[in-house]
This record gives C-alpha cells, sequence and structure tokens, in this order.
C-alpha cells in the first residue's frame, strides 16, 4: 500500500521558517537595520495623504508597510497570504517593520488600490538618488538608456488555456461546416480562432489582448527603461486600442505597438528627470522607426537600434529628381504624384506620393485607386505608394555604422534590460499572483521596482557594486 502523505502541521511550518531564518533572513534584516532608512526616500506627499485621512495615529506606520511589501520581495515571498504567516510565527519580522500586530489581508489591498500615485512619487525618486550612485559605480554604463516592452498578464478567465482551446474547437467546426458547402475554400483555423477572442477581458477591461512572449493573452502591457547597469529608471503603462489588421501577422502588431510607445515614454521620463542625460540608447528591431531616430537625435542621444527587417521590403526603391520627388522604379522619367500629408497619431505627418499610373476615381461613392501600369512593381492594386517623413533617411544613415564592432558591442549591453525585466516579474510573482484589480498590479510592479533599488543603494553601500543586481547574495 502506498504511504499517506504526511499532514503539515503549524509547528512543522514553524520549525522549517526558524531554519530559513537563520539561514538568511539575520543577515538581511541586519544590512537593511543598518544602511537603509526608508524615510529618506518618501516623499512630504505620500506622508501627507496616508495620513491625511485617519490622521497619525494609524494602526500601521506608512515606513511598515512600505518595508513589509520591500521584505516580500526581495525574499520572493509569492503572495501577501504567505508574507502574513511569515509575520506570525516571527517576532524578528514584525520588530523590523515595527508592526505591533500583523496587518489583515484587506490592510495590504486598500494600500495598493489607494496610493498608486504615491509609489509612483516614491519611485522616481528613489530613481533620482540612485542616478548619482551609478554614475560614481560606472559612468559609462550610467549614460545608456535601454528600452523593452513587456506586458504583465493579468489574473483573468480569458489567460486560461482552456479558453482558446474553445474557441479553437468552435473554429474547426466551423470550418467542416465551410468545407461542405464550398470544397475550394481556403480558410486558416487558427487566424479564425484569434479573431474570435474578445478585445478585452469580461473581468477587467484593462487586460487588453496582446501578442506579448510568444502567444496571445490578456497582458498590462507597459514599456520600462533600464541603464546598462540594469537600474529601472522608468516605467509606463499603456493601452492598446486593438485596432489589428487583419493582414498583419502578430509580432507586425507587436512591432506596430513597439515604435509608437518608445516617444511618449521617453517624453515622461525626460519631464519627471529633466537633467538626465544619456549618451546612447539601445534598442531591439520594434522600435526601428522614422519617428524615433529623429526624436533621439534631436535629444543628441545615438541610437543603437537592429534594423527591422519587416521595414525593409522587397520591392525596388524608387529614386529621386533633383528637387526631391520620388521617381517611378522602373522608369526615372516619371515623377510620382503628391498625394497629400498623411496623419496617424502617434507618427509624425508625411507625405505620400502615389504611383504615376494610378488614379483616383469614384466608384459607387467611394474613392478607388485604379492601376493603369503593364508591369507593376508591387502587388498592390493601387500601385506603389512612397511616404517621406522629414528626416526619413536616419534609419539607415546612423551616426555609428551597423556593422562596427563598437555597435555590436554596445547592442549586447541590451539584455540587462530583459534580465532586469525579469527580475521584476519574480518580484511581483506574476505567474502565482492572484491580483485582479488593475490599480493593485501596477502597484504591485511599482512596488518591485523600488525593491530593486532599495536592494541596489544596499549592496552600494554594502560594497559589493560591481554585481549590482546580485540582490540575491544580500540573503545568501
Amino acid at each position: 500500500m502506498p504511504v499517506p502523505a504526511k499532514q503539515l502541521t503549524f509547528s512543522d511550518i514553524s520549525t522549517d521558517f526558524d531554519k530559513f531564518y537563520n539561514q538568511n533572513q539575520t543577515n538581511l534584516l541586519s544590512l537593511l537595520d543598518e544602511f537603509i532608512n526608508i524615510s529618506d526616500f518618501i516623499p512630504f506627499s505620500f506622508y501627507h495623504n496616508y495620513y491625511s485621512k485617519l490622521g497619525s495615529k494609524r494602526d500601521f506606520s506608512l515606513e511598515s508597510m512600505l518595508n513589509a511589501f520591500i521584505l516580500k520581495n526581495i525574499l520572493s515571498i509569492p503572495s501577501v497570504d504567505l508574507l502574513i504567516t511569515f509575520f506570525n510565527i516571527s517576532s524578528e519580522l514584525r520588530d523590523f517593520c515595527g508592526l505591533l500586530r500583523v496587518p489583515h489581508k484587506s490592510q495590504f489591498s486598500r494600500f495598493k488600490s489607494e496610493y498608486l500615485d504615491d509609489l509612483n512619487d516614491l519611485f522616481h525618486n528613489l530613481v533620482e538618488k540612485t542616478e548619482d550612485i551609478s554614475k560614481k559605480i560606472n559612468p559609462f554604463l550610467s549614460s545608456i538608456l535601454i528600452t523593452d516592452t513587456t506586458g504583465f498578464e493579468a489574473y483573468v478567465t480569458e489567460n486560461n488555456p482552456k479558453f482558446y482551446q474553445s474557441q479553437l474547437k468552435r473554429s474547426k467546426a466551423y470550418s467542416k461546416f465551410l468545407k461542405k458547402s464550398n470544397p475550394d475554400s481556403v480558410f486558416d483555423v487558427e487566424k479564425y480562432a484569434q479573431g474570435q477572442m474578445p478585445k478585452h477581458s469580461i473581468s477587467n477591461p484593462d487586460a487588453k489582448l496582446a501578442y506579448l512572449n510568444g502567444h496571445f493573452g490578456y497582458f498590462l502591457k507597459c514599456i520600462l527603461s533600464t541603464n546598462a547597469l540594469g537600474l529601472v529608471r522608468d516605467v509606463n503603462f499603456f493601452d492598446s486600442d486593438n485596432t489589428l489588421s487583419k493582414d498583419l501577422r502578430p509580432q507586425d502588431v507587436k512591432d506596430s505597438f513597439d515604435a509608437k510607445s518608445l516617444i511618449p515614454a521617453l517624453e515622461t521620463h525626460f519631464q519627471l528627470h529633466p537633467n538626465f542625460s544619456y549618451k546612447y540608447f539601445l534598442g531591439d528591431a520594434g522600435f526601428d522607426a522614422d519617428d524615433n531616430y529623429a526624436y533621439l537625435h534631436k535629444r543628441n542621444i545615438m541610437p543603437i537600434i537592429s534594423l527591422n527587417t519587416r521595414n525593409s521590403k522587397d520591392l525596388p526603391q524608387p529614386g529621386f529628381n533633383e528637387i526631391g520627388i520620388p521617381l517611378c522604379p522602373y522608369d526615372d522619367s516619371l515623377p510620382m504624384i503628391y498625394d497629400g500629408i498623411t496623419r496617424e497619431k502617434g507618427r509624425a505627418d508625411r507625405i505620400k506620393y502615389l504611383c504615376p499610373k494610378s488614379k483616383k476615381v469614384l466608384i459607387n461613392g467611394k474613392t478607388q485607386y485604379v492601376l493603369s501600369c503593364e508591369d507593376p512593381c508591387t502587388p498592390s492594386k493601387c500601385g506603389r505608394i512612397k511616404q517621406l517623413t522629414i528626416h526619413h533617411n536616419y534609419r539607415f544613415n546612423t551616426s555609428m555604422p551597423r556593422d562596427s564592432i563598437k555597435w555590436q558591442k554596445l547592442y549586447k549591453i541590451r539584455t540587462i534590460c530583459e534580465r532586469s525585466i525579469c527580475q521584476i516579474k519574480n518580484f511581483v510573482q506574476i505567474k502565482t499572483s492572484k491580483v485582479r484589480n488593475t490599480v493593485s498590479l501596477k502597484s504591485d510592479i511599482l512596488l518591485a521596482c523600488i525593491s530593486q533599488l532599495i536592494a541596489f543603494i544596499l549592496i552600494f553601500k554594502t560594497g559589493n557594486s560591481d554585481k549590482p543586481l546580485a540582490i540575491k547574495n544580500l540573503i545568501a
């Protein structure tokens, strides 16, 4: 007979925790107590907002609540429930946080939902404090800004794999029905199933359908910036309008989001930190867009961005005449026709030129293009279209050649941002988190960033700044 599993008692958990605590926590708590005073970083506005409702005699001080969340993140405690259990077991943890009694779970929830803006202020205050430390450690790495987009998977029904499988099952049934009525029809089962998925979660409209991390899901999308030391410099949350073209592949949709989100994110960053300056910007191919290059040049930041092959179509390129008008790729005696200005939200205005053998006609009250070319250079029914920004050559005329050794070495540094994002997600414990509220999830992300910066300050003060992200060494 199989031996039944042993039932763990509270005393067993307490004994195991005492071993864990003695091995790992004493060192961390003593270091935090010696080198970190969280009140040095809290803005006055945070104090004012926290104590304005119930006065100064709160059961739990602001410092106590923040210290509790910082310990939770640095120790990788996956849930508030387990954090509360540890507080019940360990008087040392309660004493360090200044807790006379253990807060209820709802107390932690209300803190995250009510003080999102204040947590954001605290985060940016820490960004200012850690900038000078970064320059002391490594001026070169602190002069590099790295940006990447990511998403935090929301705890909603639609993210259950069974939800998509149900859509796929309906799509396959519909495909069989179509083949009976029209055997020659071409039907993409997966694409149809993806098209039937709702654009946002029913329980949380902020959890939008997106293609991230290699699969479709319902994410809270954000763009995160770090320096080359891996320290988070900025976090911006963006909503997706989900107006996706049927002709775009999932990766094309992601690239479109990346390209349009960079400038607003950097503008926010520099408004909050006007004295910050960077020499290099590192980004993946998703940021390969004319507007981004022009913006970075305006900021005197050298872009190190990989070319996106999706932006380089395999078509003959038109030349230009002496006054800058593009010419037909097959006949340079035919200048293309000016067709107005293209204005699109989040992008610079562009001058639109049409194929010289394409005409606009009115058919059934709708404007359509009619192409009269016998040997077209593109499969498009309206003929070749060329859209030009004022500085349309920034992508190729880079300040540093992409085939140079220096460019390649700089681009390799970009992966530090991905490692930093992975660390933040481990802090949030997104795979096990049961947070449904968008505001609380954003607070969790900001608290994770705050914890990283606090740990970095601690690493610097203990003389281990050669590994600024080696937070686990603090509890080794």
